[in-house]
């Protein structure tokens, strides 16, 4: 995508990919599930426990294949959780504008640090337990009365990154 292509109000040319979602509600979905997979990753790569990863694929339907912690992308304090590519590619599929693609990234940041929160905080528990917040961030996401569009993605992920706010009081 070109930075003309971000201009245009029509969506951009390229085909989607039907396996991750093309509605509101299945892009946020894919999206919280792809961010739970990469923080449980990284909590095991640090030496935590993350015995939620086999739980958490089974409940968001995916596995975030190919995402391997690294650590000089750490070093460099980098984006750790590759929320700059998620963000990106939600935003040329549904023809989000630079704003509102800042909007989402803000959002995925949200959501990846409550659950890394939830995640890290509970990583000597059992795997239904450290995933049940990441649960209900998705379940809230998956509930939240939010149109289609970029926005209604950004709505589904702020209201996923609010419930795992709450459940870890900030």
């Amino acid at each position: 995508m070109t930075a003309i292509d971000r201009l245009s109000p029509l969506a951009p040319a390229a085909a989607l990919d039907s396996a991750r979602g093309t509605t509101a509600v299945d892009a946020a979905s894919r999206a919280i599930g792809d961010i739970g997979q990469r923080v449980l990753a990284w909590v095991g790569a640090v030496g935590g426990q993350a015995p939620g990863a086999a739980a958490w694929a089974a409940r968001a339907g995916n596995d975030a294949a190919g995402f391997v912690p690294d650590a000089g992308v750490l070093a460099r304090r980098g984006d750790v959780y590759g929320l700059n590519a998620i963000a990106g590619e939600l935003s040329a599929r549904f023809g989000g504008t630079p704003t509102q693609e800042g909007d989402l990234l803000r959002a995925l940041e949200g959501v990846a640090r409550g659950a890394m929160v939830q995640a890290a905080g509970l990583s000597g528990a059992s795997g239904e337990r450290q995933i049940a917040g990441l649960s209900a961030a998705l379940d809230a996401a998956q509930g939240a009365p939010a149109g289609e569009g970029m926005d209604g993605v950004i709505a589904r992920i702020d209201a996923a990154a609010a419930t795992l706010g709450r459940q870890n009081g900030f």
